[in-house]
């Protein structure tokens, strides 16, 4: 019966999901938004400790102001920024309320992935940035200091479509002469051990 239950789930959200940098300005709707912080809620956490409080941002001037606290895509030269016309159209800002759990990061990793995956089951499109200026986005979103920045997922509706490539000598991303991103990944056999190293 599990096996059963395995084959019918689809992976292809999964496999196909890569981080988006250029984005349409079509509107989210907060309520799609919302269903992506809902699933990162029951996403597993250490110990029960539930850590993570989480900021939606929608208001374009807010989104604006965001959008200049965050550094993005390090590998592509010279330094490049999304242009105001591919900007993300909201964000979710992760936050941590208790700074002392060891484990606080890998609650931080199942939820920003819970957000992603379930933000790309619903054709939206994500970049998680954690190279942030985390003190102006605390003074923007009115943050207090018992909390920390930990991140921030940018949102929108997709305006390019990455290729995913089989990695050689180098993992970086690049865009091609026609602005496509291209994405290398390791191949399975290359990172699969079974039953020993």
């Amino acid at each position: 019966m599990v096996i059963g239950v395995i084959s019918m789930i689809d992976t292809s959200i999964f496999m196909s999901r890569r981080s988006i940098r250029r984005f349409q300005q079509k509107r989210v709707s907060l309520n799609l938004l919302k269903k992506c912080v809902d699933a990162a809620r029951l996403a597993p956490s250490a110990a029960n400790l539930q850590p993570l409080e989480f900021i939606i941002v929608t208001n374009k001037m807010v989104c604006g102001r965001v959008f200049e606290a965050l550094h993005w895509a390090a590998y592509l030269k010279p330094e490049w920024r999304p242009m105001i016309s591919e900007r993300p159209v909201a964000y979710i800002i992760i936050l941590v309320k208790d700074k002392t759990s060891p484990w606080y990061l890998r609650d931080v990793s199942f939820a920003a992935g819970t957000i992603v995956h379930i933000a790309e089951t619903m054709g939206v499109g994500s970049c998680i940035l954690c190279k942030i200026d985390k003190e102006i986005i605390r003074e923007i979103l009115s943050i207090p200091q018992s909390l920390l920045v930990d991140s921030v997922i940018a949102l929108g509706y997709k305006a390019e479509h990455p290729v995913i490539e089989e990695a050689s000598s180098s993992v970086e991303y690049y865009r091609d002469s026609n602005g496509v991103l291209h994405v290398p990944k390791r191949k399975l056999e290359d990172i699969l051990h079974i039953n020993t190293y």
